[in-house]
């Protein structure tokens, strides 16, 4: 009988544990893997604005607790109706938002795909069958848009497709909202590009 030493053990645990089988992940676990997904038809903002506090920022609130805290504004109190107006909140309600869970909310105008791959993730607004949509944007693979995309999950479009249906406000050309972190911590970031989000083309 021979006594294995610790280093000999070491090695043999870990040559046992590398032959194990990965995990199976279904398709649409992959599909839904960081995204946070959209439970009422005008409640995209707030369930992009939730995909980047969790997956970001690691910020555990829900799409549900912002979308009330947004509709707290007496403007859609006396009004409940400007939200379906609008086709749902605004980056302005967005801002609003994460500046008083001590966040910096940022709103940037003039911007090209190469800002947005410099500020990733950010959420940006896109038109869907002439609807107002919002999306985070995750990056970029090659010629291929990445999204987290609150009513389909994760998802890739080609940058000619994007380009074109990336929303522009008067004055202020493509736009953006970028939400960073007042503590000076650095994020989570669970929100990088993986191989599972670029499997997904739609």
């Amino acid at each position: 009988m021979s006594v294995l030493t610790g280093v000999t053990l070491l090695g043999r645990i870990s040559s046992c544990l590398a032959d194990q089988p990965e995990p199976v992940v279904s398709i649409l676990e992959k599909r839904h893997r960081h995204v946070v997904l959209q439970q009422w038809d005008l409640s995209c903002g707030a369930a992009a604005l939730a995909t980047i506090l969790n997956y970001q920022h690691g910020d555990s609130v829900t799409e549900r607790k912002i979308a009330l805290a947004m509709m707290g504004r007496e403007e859609y109190i006396a009004n409940p109706t400007v939200v379906t107006y609008r086709q749902g909140f605004s980056l302005l309600d967005l801002k609003r938002f994460v500046d008083a869970r001590g966040y910096a909310g940022t709103g940037l105008g003039q911007l090209t795909l190469e800002h947005l791959v410099e500020h990733a993730p950010i959420i940006v607004p896109i038109s869907v069958y002439g609807y107002q949509h919002f999306v985070v944007f995750r990056g970029m693979d090659r010629d291929r848009v990445l999204l987290a995309d609150p009513a389909f999950g994760n998802r890739t479009m080609s940058r000619s497709r994007f380009e074109r249906n990336w929303l522009t406000s008067p004055g202020l050309g493509h736009i953006g909202f970028y939400v960073q972190r007042s503590d000076g911590l650095i994020p989570p970031d669970r929100l990088t590009p993986q191989a599972s989000v670029r499997a997904t083309p739609r």
